[in-house]
């Protein structure tokens, strides 16, 4: 005879927020597939039936609905008796041609899930899946997806420009974008600072993306673009006002910033500022949620990565002689991290 023993308290406790976990996956599924199907981009002309959408997409109305409806769960389309229509956050992000579309980060999902399905692996053989830390390897997985990203940064760029109160001056602004990708960050600035003079430094791949992104802006003839890995590309002494580096420091990992920051320590002139933009963990590494997730990422994707916190940064920062080392919110996901080399004239 099987005896079957009840968890004591279990009948008190709900198993929803487990089972919730588990099926986790279906809603980034679903997501997937409406993008790939172009589901918001045929609602975003009009409100349309679930018949004449299966029309549009070569599909029978039956499964359409059951997406359809999968969608309405998730709040990104309302339906009124049988006629179905997009909800603002859709509107705003997952129908073609806009400037915030986040289509392609949706799809870049595809290529994330193999590596956190071996965590388990990682975490036994203390292998990643990958290592996009490496530069061949880094060149080739974001070069597709770089200018997907652009939508998620420039806002951010913009409240940077408001808030970071470069000295007005004669001569022209120079600016060194390093890992500059689609180049959202520098572009806010050259876009602010009608004289200002751009060098963006990107594996080549990734940095034939940032051109095109520049030239649809029309700041083309004010970029420079130096296709090579910043680690290894020797950089001009004092030669910069404003150095970028986003979202970089995570994936090279702790050793490799540290050299990275003493390199651009001797770039920028006496009165110059660094902005690092990345993702923090909270000082006692605690939360934000996202950042502790990110983390376990940084795990799998790959070898020295790992996300920081502000005091790890501040002291690398002063490490390589930068004199002052603060944080300056401009609701971003995590704020952004701003050095002073010398006498600051912000």
């Amino acid at each position: 005879m099987s005896h079957f023993s009840q968890s004591p308290g279990a009948a008190s406790v709900s198993p929803k927020p487990i089972l919730d976990m588990n099926y986790a996956f279906a809603q980034t599924a679903m997501l997937m597939a409406a993008v790939r199907l172009r589901v918001f981009t045929y609602l975003a002309k009009d409100p349309l039936t679930a018949t004449t959408l299966a029309t549009l997409v070569k599909a029978q109305p039956e499964p359409i609905t059951r997406l359809l409806e999968g969608l309405r769960i998730l709040g990104l389309v309302d339906r009124k008796s049988d006629v179905y229509q997009l909800t603002p956050a859709a509107q705003c992000f997952l129908v073609e041609g806009r400037s915030n579309y986040l289509g392609g980060d949706t799809l870049a999902m595809e290529d994330y899930i193999p590596a956190w399905l071996q965590l388990d692996h990682t975490l036994l053989s203390g292998q990643p899946y990958r290592d996009l830390g490496d530069p061949a390897t880094a060149e080739a997985f974001f070069a597709p997806r770089v200018r997907d990203l652009f939508p998620l940064m420039y806002p951010v760029a913009k409240r940077l420009v408001d808030a970071l109160k470069i000295r007005n001056s004669s001569v022209p602004l120079q600016i060194l974008d390093v890992g500059a990708g689609s180049a959202a960050w520098s572009a806010a600035f050259a876009q602010h600072y009608s004289q200002a003079q751009v060098t963006a430094i990107d594996l080549p791949a990734v940095a034939a993306q940032g051109r095109q992104q520049v030239a649809d802006l029309g700041l083309s003839d004010r970029y420079r673009w130096v296709e090579a890995d910043v680690l290894s590309e020797s950089l001009p002494s004092a030669a910069y006002d404003l150095i970028l580096v986003a979202h970089l420091c995570r994936f090279v990992g702790e050793e490799r910033s540290r050299v990275l920051f003493d390199k651009l320590f001797q770039s920028l002139r006496p009165d110059g500022t660094l902005v690092v933009a990345d993702i923090l963990l909270l000082d006692d590494c605690s939360g934000p949620a996202f950042a502790v997730t990110l983390n376990l990422s940084m795990l799998v994707n790959t070898r020295h990565g790992h996300i920081f916190t502000f005091q790890d940064f501040s002291t690398w920062l002063n490490d390589s002689g930068f004199r002052e080392v603060h944080r300056l919110d401009v609701s971003g996901p995590s704020p952004l991290i701003v050095a002073l080399k010398g006498e600051n004239r912000l």
